[in-house]
């Protein structure tokens, strides 16, 4: 029997600072023999993550590092296509820990499968109905915690995670104001997103921009940006303000340890805490109904940016981990 062969994405070189293209390569390797309780899987979808970033050369909250040769780890959206285990069935959509692959198998048990939800795209379940939206709903719920009429700044407002919490708060009665880095996602938070207003970071004068926007203060903040926006929305916290620290773009490409101004959380009497989606898995179905909700009846709008086949994965990654991507970044990687 010939063996079976698929595409993969291994990573070339550790990269220095932010990814490039060139940091990985598109390569073909044979596919394992599927054994007793395996399943065989086709990647449909797969979801980019920030994340990844930490694990290329490094670790990443106890993942294995990953190094040059290795495959890129992701999770995917993904059709089983050979089953030797009853309880998943051929044809079953499953969500996967693949890595940037065509095709992979895994054990059953490894697999989870992903209802049919009417009015909802399957691939929310990467996305708002996945653990970007996971990490946007436990922070809302359990750090920013809006009440109606509140302030509620978001940083990196039109990514993965930006974009469902900033609907989210807006839902809660909170007024949501948006830090994007481009004129054009400025334009997204507040067309698409429904954001009260969007602040161009670094920016001239943007200081006093977001200080226009917020002009009672920031009741609660998401920070996914660097340190230079984090300082800005640090001072202009209103007293009481809720801070939780959920990303830190800046250090995932090579920057320097991020700090906290105490003396600003002090006078807010702010609470700050640390988001790490990790803990919040007994959310999951609090989160799948909720936002499942909100999409099926469009107060939730979901925003991706998709490129289409595999090879297309490491520019996308780089345009991701240096801001250039416009909502959740995926790949689709079989025909739709």
């Amino acid at each position: 029997m010939a063996t079976l062969s698929s595409r993969a994405v291994t990573l070339a070189r550790v990269p220095d600072g932010t990814p490039s293209a060139e940091d990985f390569a598109v390569t073909t390797l044979d596919v394992p023999t599927m054994a007793a309780g395996q399943v065989t899987l086709a990647v449909d979808v797969l979801s980019l993550d920030p994340y990844i970033r930490s694990t290329l050369g490094g670790r990443h909250l106890g993942d294995a590092p990953v190094g040059p040769g290795d495959v890129v780890p992701g999770r995917s959206l993904a059709t089983v296509t050979a089953s030797a285990d009853d309880s998943v069935p051929v044809g079953t959509l499953v969500l996967a820990e693949t890595g940037w692959r065509e095709i992979a198998v895994l054990p059953a048990a490894a697999v989870t499968p992903v209802p049919r939800r009417a009015g909802v795209p399957a691939s929310a379940a990467l996305g708002a109905l996945g653990m970007p939206g996971l990490t946007a709903y436990a922070a809302h719920v359990r750090h920013l915690k809006p009440r109606v009429g509140d302030t509620v700044v978001i940083s990196s407002a039109t990514g993965g995670v930006g974009a469902v919490a900033g609907q989210l708060a807006t839902v809660a009665g909170a007024r949501a104001v948006a830090i994007v880095g481009t004129e054009d996602k400025a334009a997204i938070a507040v067309d698409q997103l429904g954001y009260a207003a969007a602040v161009i970071r670094g920016r001239d004068g943007w200081v006093e921009e977001l200080r226009k926007a917020c002009p009672d203060g920031i009741d609660a903040y998401l920070h996914m940006g660097d340190q230079a926006t984090l300082d800005v929305v640090m001072e202009q916290l209103a007293v009481g303000a809720r801070v939780s620290l959920c990303g830190l773009m800046d250090q995932y490409n090579g920057g320097a340890p991020t700090t906290v101004r105490a003396g600003a959380v002090m006078t807010a009497r702010a609470e700050v805490q640390g988001m790490v989606v990790y803990d919040h898995h007994d959310l999951v179905a609090e989160q799948a109904a909720r936002l499942g909700a909100l999409i099926a009846d469009g107060r939730v709008l979901l925003l991706e940016d998709r490129y289409v086949g595999l090879d297309q994965a490491p520019e996308a990654f780089a345009r991701l981990m240096s801001g250039r991507n416009q909502g959740k970044v995926v790949v689709q990687v079989s025909p739709a």
